[in-house]
């Protein structure tokens, strides 16, 4: 799905605010998980955020091999590998579980969902907890629009006009990619699919996966931040 833009990905989102998303990151990996020293990221992409945060022990999983490529340039102490997060097992658990910028939208029926979630809490060490960006509500979704954002370093040039649009509950993201490297130029499409959510949605899946989840509407993004973790267990009776 990123075929197109994964080695210009930096580029495009060149502006996104990364040290503040990673500094409020930090400040509810302490409020949560205060002695968290590991952290898995699903759907790292370049692995930036993890790049900012040099004082825990990484891991990363992504569909996109060549994210999976840049991520480890970024952080070669790291662990990284292509898998997908609807089924993967890395044979270890994590303190800190992170699924952000929206990328667990791209999951399109309760199947791949579930799955997906039963797959984080399975990765979970005991007092951690998981920390996942939503996508749009579908009331919030519009289509009809068109978004420019351009990017460029010393040899590459990047401009991505994306445009919206939807079918029922799903949005449609048409990427639109002029690029330049040197004098060469060349013109790609990328389409996106992400699926759209209702909150009390979000709330049946964690139920259904055995998380409970605490929805925080200002702590991350303006999409807000689910923090999820497995319903205590029961102590066996005697």
């Amino acid at each position: 799905m990123f075929s197109v833009s994964a080695e210009y990905y930096d580029l495009v989102y060149g502006n996104k605010d990364y040290q503040g998303e990673t500094d409020r990151l930090r400040g509810l990996f302490r409020r949560f998980v205060p002695e968290g020293r590991t952290i898995l990221d699903i759907a790292c992409g370049t692995g930036e955020h993890l790049r900012l945060l040099p004082e825990y022990q990484v891991a990363g999983i992504d569909l996109e091999p060549t994210f999976v490529r840049i991520a480890n340039e970024k952080r070669p102490d790291g662990n990284f590998q292509i898998a997908d997060m609807q089924q993967f097992d890395l044979g270890t658990k994590f303190d800190i579980l992170i699924c952000l910028f929206s990328a667990i939208a791209y999951l399109l029926t309760p199947e791949a969902i579930l799955s997906a979630l039963g797959c984080f809490k399975a990765h979970l060490a005991a007092g951690g907890a998981i920390f996942i960006e939503p996508f749009f509500e579908r009331k919030e979704w519009h289509t009809g629009r068109a978004h420019i954002t351009s990017g460029e370093d010393d040899h590459r040039k990047v401009c991505r006009l994306m445009t919206s649009d939807r079918e029922g509950d799903v949005s449609i993201l048409i990427g639109h990619y002029l690029i330049a490297e040197g004098i060469d130029v060349r013109y790609a499409v990328e389409r996106h699919e992400l699926l759209l959510l209702d909150r009390d949605q979000w709330q049946d899946f964690f139920r259904e996966a055995g998380l409970s989840a605490k929805y925080l509407p200002e702590a991350f993004s303006s999409r807000g931040l689910y923090v999820a973790r497995p319903f205590p267990t029961a102590p066996a009776s005697s």
